[in-house]
């Protein structure tokens, strides 16, 4: 993590020097760095209080005797598809958006249960592939804030932008992203 933050500070400083050449970059700068705090770094404190939820939520998840049942049966019975679980762990997070379970939460419940149990699969391959179930749920679920926003500018149902508008594209994106996991890391 280290190595990306200085990373991440590295390109800033130079590209800061870079635009220092300028002749507006005083102004520039100054309103840049006044709208980065204004809407930027200050306006991502709203989702804190969430992060900080699901962490707590996860903590406590992660000893309890739900958590220790789910992985009894959940191991067991997903062995056997190995790898076709990279096809399975997106589409239950789909599903579970669907049903109105945020991904977050879905996708920390999947993971802690999987990782926990007796799946075949490096981990990496489920972190993948959870990741890409978070992906298409924001995708195709109806209750995004993004697909209501469009539906409600495009005058049509929230569904009609999730599933006619975008079901295609999820469905392609499931297909590729499970090939390219499936040979990223096996």
């Amino acid at each position: 993590m280290t190595a990306v933050t200085v990373a991440g500070l590295m390109v800033v400083a130079i590209w800061l020097v870079a635009l220092k050449k300028r002749p507006a970059y005083p102004q520039a700068l100054q309103e840049g760095w006044q709208s980065y705090i204004r809407q930027g770094m200050l306006s991502g404190a709203k989702l804190a209080p969430f992060f900080i939820a699901i962490g707590y939520f996860s903590n406590a998840f992660d000893g309890s005797p739900v958590a220790l049942a789910l992985s009894k049966v959940v191991g067991p019975n997903l062995s056997h598809l190995s790898w076709g679980l990279l096809f399975v762990i997106p589409v239950a997070i789909v599903l579970l958006a669907l049903l109105g379970i945020h991904p977050l939460v879905s996708i920390t419940l999947l993971g802690q249960v999987l990782l926990t149990s007796q799946v075949t699969i490096p981990t990496l391959a489920i972190a993948l592939a959870l990741n890409v179930g978070g992906a298409l749920s924001y995708l195709v679920s109806p209750f995004e804030g993004a697909i209501v926003l469009i539906s409600d500018l495009a005058d049509v149902p929230p569904t009609t932008v999730a599933i006619k508008y975008n079901g295609w594209f999820g469905l392609w994106f499931l297909l590729l992203s499970t090939v390219v996991i499936y040979f990223f890391t096996n």
